[in-house]
């Protein structure tokens, strides 16, 4: 559709299908049928939302709470809703009151002390999903001690080979993926706290010492978005250093972060709730898991109370906040549903899954909902997932016009170096075209809009915006003339599907 680019435009690395799965995924939430949690049906509303894949939270200690004992009413519940087109992830949490070394009914998960137990638990449950479930992970974000409690990397190493034994054994089509790594590759070196080392190095280990043991690198990505193509390169460059390449699947992703804006991290300087947060977690005695979590809930009060004080950009976050910056933060999802999706596909992720589709239990006065509640797609009402948020719709129409996408390639356009400019190819859908121009993530939607002119050699055009609506487009002498702003635009050859 493009005639005669300039040579100074840069095509660079790119998604291309490598099956017949869509590239779209989502995570279904955190504590899907554990304690109390309903083990509902979702993958109907997943699937109207244009994702062809799902990944799920199970725990060890939800599926065999005691060594002789299984109980399989989730995982059932789960794959009666698969049909053959669904992509299935289940990420397994080390998470047992008797097989761990940190005994845990949830968190934190710990190494396992029985590694004899652990492989026969995962076998089990390998096998029962043989053929429906195809992708299975040991554990999350691994470096981050919540998740890994007491466990050094060389630990994680060694159960992932037994992990990894029992997956093939039980079902050698399915394939394994890496803990996923989140905020690890993209910080010059000079700025790394030791903190921040130190996971480098975790991951680092597993990458050097676990390269027979997986099959995909899982990243995810919750920092800014124009660092994904810098994030993906590194992990590459990392597989590279040990001699080998493996696919790559953003695990999560969602925005925008809490951390996007300096303003946020000055609002929340100094209230050791992070603190608070993880010594309840990690404390083996309740009565400090007990006065930790309380400190926490005070801290978070008295952060509330100061709402009408704090910057727009961080009362957009917090429950209950004025309708205009719950607005804003609604339009920023949007954009960054497709932004983040664009810029992980068009620099070689084979697959995202956004975080998340619902979230089964809410608190605002807690560290985690700040920061991660609102990333919500859908809500529940009357007991089911069904309300949708505006980025679900987003997600929808994304998904939906790209749907069949075969490849995603950046054009780079030298002269205009602020404007992200997308070729998608659809098979026999034909190609598309989606374009923004970088602006401040939180301000650039008052700033006027820009002309985008874009060689074209179809008779017609349909443009429409990330939030459905039509663009105007002008097609004179070959060329497709437009007025583009931060918020991504979909450019269509003929009346196909509308936004």
């Amino acid at each position: 559709m493009l005639e005669n680019q300039d040579k100074a435009t840069n095509k660079i690395t790119h998604y291309k299908r490598r099956d017949s799965g869509s590239p779209f995924g989502i995570v279904r939430g955190f504590v899907y049928g554990y304690e109390g949690v309903k083990a509902d049906v979702f993958m109907p509303q997943l699937r109207a939302l244009g994702a062809g894949a799902v990944r799920l939270f199970l725990f060890w200690n939800q599926m065999q709470p005691e060594p002789d004992c299984f109980v399989w009413d989730t995982v059932d519940t789960f794959l009666a809703q698969l049909e053959p087109a669904d992509d299935a992830w289940i990420m397994l949490g080390s998470s047992s009151t008797w097989g761990t070394k940190q005994p845990s009914m949830l968190l934190p998960p710990s190494p396992a002390s029985d590694l004899k137990a652990y492989y026969e638990f995962v076998h089990t449950l390998v096998s029962r999903c043989k053929g429906r479930v195809r992708y299975w992970q040991m554990d999350n974000e691994p470096n981050n001690a919540i998740f890994w409690a007491k466990g050094s990397a060389q630990e994680y190493v060694e159960q992932l080979k037994v992990f990894s034994r029992a997956v093939r054994a039980a079902d050698p089509e399915a394939r394994i993926i890496l803990a996923g790594a989140v905020g690890l590759y993209h910080q010059p070196s000079e700025t790394i706290r030791p903190e921040e080392q130190a996971e480098q190095d975790f991951f680092n280990q597993l990458l050097r010492d676990g390269a027979d043991y997986f099959d995909i690198f899982d990243v995810h990505l919750y920092d800014e978005p124009y660092l994904i193509p810098d994030v993906l390169e590194d992990v590459r460059k990392k597989m590279a250093a040990h001699g080998y390449q493996k696919p790559i699947f953003v695990g999560e992703y969602n925005g925008p972060g809490f951390f996007e804006f300096t303003e946020n991290m000055q609002a929340i300087y100094g209230m050791q709730v992070w603190t608070n947060f993880t010594s309840a977690v990690l404390s083996d005695d309740e009565k400090v898991q007990t006065a930790q979590s309380d400190a926490e809930q005070k801290a978070m009060k008295e952060f509330y109370a100061r709402m009408e004080q704090l910057p727009a950009q961080t009362q957009m976050f917090m429950a209950g906040c004025p309708a205009q910056w719950q607005e804003r933060r609604h339009r920023i999802n949007c954009r960054q549903i497709v932004m983040r999706n664009l810029l992980a596909l068009a620099a070689g992720a084979e697959k995202t899954f956004c975080w998340n589709l619902a979230t089964e239990t809410s608190d605002p006065y807690r560290l985690m909902d700040l920061l991660f509640d609102k990333f919500k797609l859908m809500d529940y009402e009357d007991g089911v997932v069904k309300k949708r948020y505006p980025a679900a719709e987003t997600y929808s129409r994304m998904a939906h016009t790209m749907a069949g996408v075969e490849s995603v390639e950046r054009i780079e356009l030298p002269e205009r170096p602020g404007t992200y400019l997308f070729e998608v190819q659809r098979g026999k859908s034909g190609s598309l075209f989606v374009v923004w121009e970088r602006r401040d993530t939180f301000s650039g939607e008052d700033e006027a809009p820009v002309a985008f002119d874009l060689p074209w050699r179809s008779q017609q055009a349909q443009a429409f915006d990330a939030f459905g609506e039509k663009v105007a487009t002008r097609l004179t002498d070959g060329h497709l003339q437009l007025e583009i702003t931060s918020t991504p635009v979909f450019i269509l050859p003929n009346k196909g599907r509308e936004g």
